[in-house]
């Protein structure tokens, strides 16, 4: 549902054609939303058949004629009413925690390969980001021009990331813990051997995890 109104704030203030409109997903929004192209033109059809948003065409010399969105009254009162209304509560949806929580199923050293890799993978989002900044700053310099959507987008663009600085501080002391505990992964294929149920004493990894839930944890 918030895809359409990405779409109408982007829209808000200035016309875009579809692809203008994917260009900004992928890259500054991608930050906190992320929507393919077989998303974006449907919707931009559906919005178009509500009369929240209208098209035109430019000729364009040389190329077929480009097709641009530009908001209506309509849409812009829809938007409004959903900037104003209440915040939906997270719907969080991680794959990689999802595989995370399951990789006792799978060689440690398979674990600690995944966790070395999506390490790499945020990393690189978080380079992506910094460049982000840096142009957007060098752009601000050179234009001496300041709004509120580029005051508010600045934000946006801070939270995301110390969101990937956040991932890849958790990414380094997780693959620390399991360094720290690679031979439980053994001693649970002993115990699956002899068909128990039990598994080592936590006191042994007690101090471990201590340190890695470091601050979250008060062990009086």
């Amino acid at each position: 549902m918030s895809l359409r109104y990405g779409i109408l704030g982007l829209l808000s203030k200035w016309e875009a054609s579809g692809y203008d409109i994917k260009k900004e997903f992928d890259d500054f929004m991608s930050i906190f939303w992320h929507s393919h192209l077989s998303q974006i033109y449907p919707e931009l059809n559906k919005l178009e058949k509500e009369e929240l948003i209208c098209s035109r065409f430019i000729e364009q010399e040389g190329k077929p004629d480009k097709k641009v969105y530009s908001i209506t009254e309509s849409g812009r009162k829809s938007l409004m009413a959903w900037l104003m209304g209440t915040i939906e509560e997270p719907k969080i949806k991680d794959a990689f925690l999802m595989q995370t929580f399951f990789m006792d199923n799978i060689p440690v050293d398979e674990v600690l390969l995944k966790l070395n890799m999506y390490k790499k993978e945020r990393q690189h989002r978080l380079d992506k980001m910094k460049e982000i900044i840096h142009e957007k700053w060098n752009s601000l310099k050179e234009r001496n021009v300041m709004k509120p959507r580029i005051l508010v987008s600045s934000a946006v663009l801070k939270r995301g990331i110390e969101q990937e600085l956040q991932y890849i501080k958790w990414c380094e002391e997780t693959i620390q813990l399991i360094e720290d505990c690679k031979y439980m992964w053994d001693k649970e294929e002993q115990v699956l051997t002899q068909s128990s149920v039990d598994g080592i004493p936590f006191t042994e990894v007690k101090d471990t995890l201590l340190h890695y839930f470091s601050g979250l944890i008060d062990d009086k």
